[in-house]
C-alpha cells in the first residue's frame, strides 16, 4: 500500500478542481489561510508532523463515526448551536480548523480523514457548505492521533467540551488497542494530557474509573468522592446500593436526620481535618451520633489490613487530642472519660478487596462495609467504634 505523507502538486489541483464546482454559502477560500493560522496557529502534537492548512472540498473528507471521541456520538443540540452560530455569524476565520489526515485506505491520493471536526461536518451538511479549511497532519503513533483527536475541542466557539465519559471512552479504547499499558503510570500520563484543560479533580474521577474499567489494579476497587448516583464506583452510588443515607447534612432537613439516626462520612484518612470537624459541629448541632466509613482512595502500597489499621491508629490520636482539647478547656484535671459521650464513631470501611470468593459463587470477596479484617459489619446509631474492637 502506497503511504501519503505530503500535498503534492498533483493533490492540491485534485482538490482545486473540485473545488470549483463545490457550494461555498460562508464563503471560504485560500485567501483566508494566512488569517486563519495567525489567530489560531497550528498545533503541535508529540510525534505527529503538521503537513499545512487548507482549504478542500468537504467531498474528500472521510469520517469515521466508530472513531468519534464523544461517548454517545453526535450531541444534537451542539451541533443546533453551532448551525445557529454559523446560520447568524457565518464562519468566523481564526476559530479552530478541523484536523485531518491522508486516508491511507483509499486509493485516491487526495483522500483525506477526519480526526476532529465530527458536529462541524454534520453543521456542514445541514448547511449545504462544501468547502472547508483544515489542518492537515501525519501522526506516526496512534497515541498522537488519539491526542490531536481529544484536545482539539479545547476552545470551540460554541464549545461543547468533551465529558468525562468521552474521555474515559478514550482511554480505555487506548488499553484495548495497547497503545498505553493499563498501568496508573500510563493512564495518569494520557489523562493529563488528554484532559489538560480540566479540573484536578474531574482528572482524578477519570484516572480512577479508568483504573477500575482496565484492572490497573487487580482485586481492588478505587471509589470517586462525587459522582452519579447509578455508578457503583463513587460514594454516592455506594449508599444507594447498599441503602445507606446520602453522607453529610446538605439539602437535608433536622426532622429528616434525626429520624435517619446519625449522620454518616466518608474519609480517606482517619485524621482527615475537614471531616473531623464536620462531625463535631453536627454532631453537636443535631444531637445524633456522626458514623465515619473509611476507604483507601487509591491501592494502598502495603494491603488494606495495613492501610485500615493506620486509619484507626490516626482516628485514635486525633480523637485524644479532641479529648484532651475539651477537657483543658473545662479546666477539668480528671482523666476519666466516658466512651458513650463520644459521639464520633469509626463505623466501618467500603468495600475495596474485589477478589472473586470461590465459596461464594465467585462473587466479589468484600460487597459490604466491612471491619479491618473485612468481616462485614452493620451500620446504625447504636453500633460499636471499631476502634473499640
Amino acid at each position: 500500500m502506497k503511504v501519503i505523507d505530503r500535498v503534492t502538486a498533483t493533490i492540491e489541483n485534485a482538490w482545486r478542481l473540485a473545488l470549483a464546482s463545490c457550494s461555498n454559502p460562508f464563503g471560504i477560500t485560500e485567501d483566508m489561510i494566512d488569517e486563519s493560522k495567525k489567530k489560531c496557529p497550528p498545533k503541535e502534537f508529540k510525534d505527529a508532523t503538521y503537513k499545512g492548512t487548507y482549504v478542500v472540498p468537504r467531498g474528500s473528507i472521510r469520517y469515521d463515526l466508530k472513531k468519534q471521541p464523544r461517548d454517545k456520538g453526535f450531541d444534537p443540540q451542539h451541533v443546533n448551536n453551532l448551525e445557529n452560530s454559523h446560520t447568524v455569524n457565518g464562519y468566523i476565520n481564526g476559530t479552530e480548523r478541523p484536523i485531518v489526515e491522508f486516508d491511507q485506505d483509499n486509493t485516491e491520493e487526495s483522500a483525506l480523514e477526519g480526526v476532529s471536526g465530527f458536529n462541524r461536518n454534520e453543521v456542514y451538511t445541514r448547511t449545504g457548505q462544501d468547502v472547508v479549511m483544515v489542518d492537515i497532519y501525519v501522526f506516526h503513533t496512534p497515541r498522537a492521533r488519539l491526542i490531536a483527536r481529544n484536545t482539539s475541542n479545547h476552545h470551540l466557539t460554541p464549545a461543547l467540551n468533551q465529558t468525562k465519559n468521552d474521555y474515559i471512552k478514550e482511554v480505555c479504547n487506548a488499553v484495548d488497542s495497547g497503545w498505553i499499558q493499563s498501568t496508573k503510570d500510563d493512564i495518569d500520563e494520557l489523562v493529563d494530557e488528554i484532559a489538560s484543560d480540566k479540573t484536578t479533580e474531574m482528572r482524578l474521577y477519570i484516572k480512577r474509573t479508568c483504573y477500575n474499567n482496565c484492572q490497573t489494579f487487580p482485586n481492588f476497587l478505587t471509589y470517586n468522592s462525587s459522582g452519579s448516583k447509578k455508578s457503583s464506583n463513587t460514594l454516592p452510588g455506594f449508599c444507594v446500593a447498599k441503602n445507606l443515607p446520602q453522607s453529610g447534612i446538605e439539602h437535608r432537613k433536622k426532622h429528616e436526620l434525626e429520624a435517619q439516626g446519625y449522620i454518616l462520612y466518608f474519609a480517606a484518612q482517619g485524621d482527615n481535618k475537614a471531616t473531623w470537624a464536620r462531625a463535631i459541629i453536627n454532631s453537636i448541632r443535631f444531637g445524633i451520633p456522626v458514623l465515619i466509613i473509611g476507604y483507601a482512595a487509591e491501592r494502598p502500597k502495603d494491603g488494606l489490613k495495613i492501610f485500615r489499621k493506620e486509619w484507626i491508629k490516626d482516628y485514635i490520636e486525633t480523637k485524644e487530642l479532641f479529648i484532651k482539647f475539651a477537657k483543658n478547656i473545662i479546666n477539668d484535671g480528671g482523666d476519666e472519660f466516658n466512651e458513650s459521650n463520644f459521639e464520633i464513631k469509626i463505623a466501618g470501611f467500603l468495600p475495596q478487596y474485589i477478589k472473586a470468593n470461590p465459596e461464594d459463587s465467585g462473587k466479589p470477596t468484600e460487597t459490604e462495609v466491612v471491619d479491618i479484617d473485612g468481616n462485614p459489619v452493620v451500620i446504625n446509631p447504636d453500633c460499636e467504634c471499631l476502634s473499640l474492637q
